[in-house]
């Protein structure tokens, strides 16, 4: 039925596939000397986070997917909530649209990445932080063509935080954050920058 278009798949890739084995950040950890330990010092820049960071265009991006019809998201809006947390975090709506652009009813998985602007490492940001670490993403219904639906989220800015390893505990540095949203890692289509 997939392949003869009666039914639409609307499936993304929860991995990267790259074009080569040397493309895969992890790739300089293995030896070839037959030893038996893995270094790992790609740190948190692992899967699409490491191919963005080493500037690496990947076969398939995280994210990906195929479909019988084409989406556009837009109109996104990003606002700081009065609610906080518990803990006074506050709160981050997200709002934006999913219209399906083609001529097949279909499905879109829209994903939400989160970056934070650094100027300067030392002053905003005590780590090296990925570009784009995904904090949200959600399936439309079946969507008729040129049939529009509104996604909505909230996220607490503590998704917004690292792991700080010396004192073993997540810390949310201040400054300004970009709010990407897009049908994969490499398929941003909507962006905007809030400041917390």
């Amino acid at each position: 039925d997939i392949l003869f278009g009666k039914v639409n798949p609307s499936g993304k890739l929860p991995m990267t596939f790259e074009r080569r084995a040397e493309d895969n950040p992890s790739f300089n950890t293995y030896s070839d000397q037959g030893q038996k330990h893995v270094a790992w010092t790609e740190g948190v820049f692992i899967g699409y986070r490491g191919y963005e960071k080493n500037g690496v265009k990947p076969l398939y991006p995280f994210g990906f997917g195929l479909s019988y019809t084409t989406f556009r998201i837009d109109n996104l809006s990003v606002t700081t909530m009065d609610k906080k947390m518990n803990d006074g975090t506050p709160i981050i709506r997200i709002k934006f649209d999913v219209t399906n652009t083609g001529n097949r009813k279909g499905a879109e998985v829209a994903q939400v990445y989160v970056g934070k602007q650094v100027a300067n490492v030392l002053e905003d940001s005590p780590v090296l932080r990925p570009a784009k670490e995904l904090k949200y993403f959600a399936k439309t219904a079946e969507l008729d063509p040129r049939s529009t639906q509104t996604i909505e989220a909230e996220i607490p800015a503590s998704e917004f935080s690292y792991y700080d390893v010396n004192t073993h505990s997540w810390k949310l540095t201040p400054g300004k954050y970009d709010i990407m949203v897009g049908s994969s890692v490499a398929d941003i289509q909507q962006k905007q920058t809030i400041t917390l």
